[in-house]
């Protein structure tokens, strides 16, 4: 453990502990001159001080251990290499506290909330947007000393995963409760939007529009289609670009596409003779649906083949619009599992702590210190006044 100073330049206001001896030199009890009759007619020969004199010592110290102290307070000392060993418990809000506290015999552990700011489990745990579990674990192991014991009270059932094992520094005790489902507080996926189709058009790529038509009605009827010739830029950075033209992709899009959109291009769409194909989808007779373009098109899709029934037999498939969707939008990662095969694994770079500033006690101190020094100062004008 060693003593550090965050501001070291705080350590300039020692030059006010200057102030209490100036002003006790000032106030301090001055001589009275008295007359006597028999003394009258002798000459007076006042000796002067050869050394300075401080009156009330006690109230002068009380006031430069306060400055002092100020000074201190100003420059933040700071404490680094200070052990923590205090174990604690983090329960994940739902879980039944009497059985956690059955499960997990640590009367001298610090219990929190498994929850944003992790408040003490005798507060309740404030309402907020729902959170990952795994990223709550990440941030509580990167808040608690590496010396500090982890326990982690779960119900049976975990929700706000990320589709994967957490990792954190420290070896966690994981602690499942067993619990309803009713009870874990998890609330349903939400359903991933339906991607939206933008398409791009010139007259020949007009045949296919009836089959996107009905995809689209199919993925959602509420939501309209946008649909423009190939003359017209797109407008709308969100869903899935369809260039049904024999022109080239214009500069712009290719851009876009460059930064992570999903554009689809016809089969007519003039592409570089370099480019590679990869087929994605085929249908049940091995035929190719939807390719990959590899290289500089990375993010593009191609159709295999002009989308009419006699070149492309698959778009009278019931699942046809199922598949195409699977395709241009993955599915989410699952969030739900069961508790028991989510233990955190150990591992992980231990997190930097921050150095302790013991800021309450310098403040308790200073109020102390205050407090008595007005006590001081007071009792010291009631005997002068006596």
């Amino acid at each position: 453990m060693s003593l550090v100073w965050l501001f070291p330049a705080g350590l300039a206001a020692l030059a006010a502990l200057l102030l209490p001896l100036l002003i006790h030199l000032a106030r301090r009890d001055e001589q009275r001159l008295v007359d006597f009759a028999a003394l009258r007619w002798l000459s007076a020969r006042p000796r002067p001080r050869r050394r300075i004199r401080f009156d009330d010592w006690p109230l002068l110290l009380v006031r430069l251990l306060l400055l002092a102290l100020l000074a201190v307070l100003l420059a933040r000392p700071a404490l680094e290499g200070v052990e923590d060993v205090a174990p604690r418990v983090a329960v994940v809000p739902g879980v039944d506290l009497a059985a956690a506290r059955t499960a997990v015999a640590a009367d001298q552990a610090r219990w929190l909330w498994l929850a944003p700011g992790f408040p003490a489990l005798d507060a309740p745990a404030a309402a907020s947007p729902p959170q990952s579990v795994a990223s709550l674990l990440r941030e509580l192991d990167a808040s608690l000393p590496a010396t500090a014991p982890l326990t982690v009270v779960v119900p049976s059932v975990l929700d706000g995963l990320d589709a994967q094992r957490p990792q954190l520094s420290r070896a966690v005790r994981w602690e499942v409760v067993e619990t309803a489902p009713s009870a874990t507080g998890a609330t349903a996926t939400a359903a991933t939007a339906t991607p939206r189709l933008h398409i791009r058009h010139d007259d020949a790529g007009a045949a296919a529009l009836p089959w996107l038509r009905a995809v689209g009605q199919a993925w959602n009827a509420a939501t309209p289609m946008d649909i423009a010739g190939d003359d017209r830029p797109f407008d709308d950075d969100d869903g899935v670009r369809v260039w049904l033209s024999a022109r080239p992709v214009p500069e712009a899009v290719q851009a876009w596409a460059r930064d992570g959109g999903r554009l689809l291009v016809d089969a007519r769409t003039p592409l570089p003779s370099s480019t590679q194909r990869l087929p994605l989808w085929r249908d049940d007779s091995g035929a190719t649906v939807i390719e990959q373009l590899d290289g500089t098109h990375a993010q593009w899709l191609r159709w295999a083949a002009p989308l009419q029934p006699a070149a492309m037999p698959v778009l009278l498939d019931a699942g046809f619009p199922q598949r195409l969707r699977d395709l241009l939008q993955a599915p989410p990662a699952p969030t739900r599992a069961w508790a028991t095969a989510m233990q955190p694994d150990s591992g992980a770079a231990a997190w930097p702590q921050p150095a302790y500033e013991p800021v309450p006690w310098l403040a308790a101190a200073i109020a102390l210190l205050f407090l008595l020094e007005r006590w001081m100062a007071s009792a010291r004008r009631r005997r002068g006044q006596a």
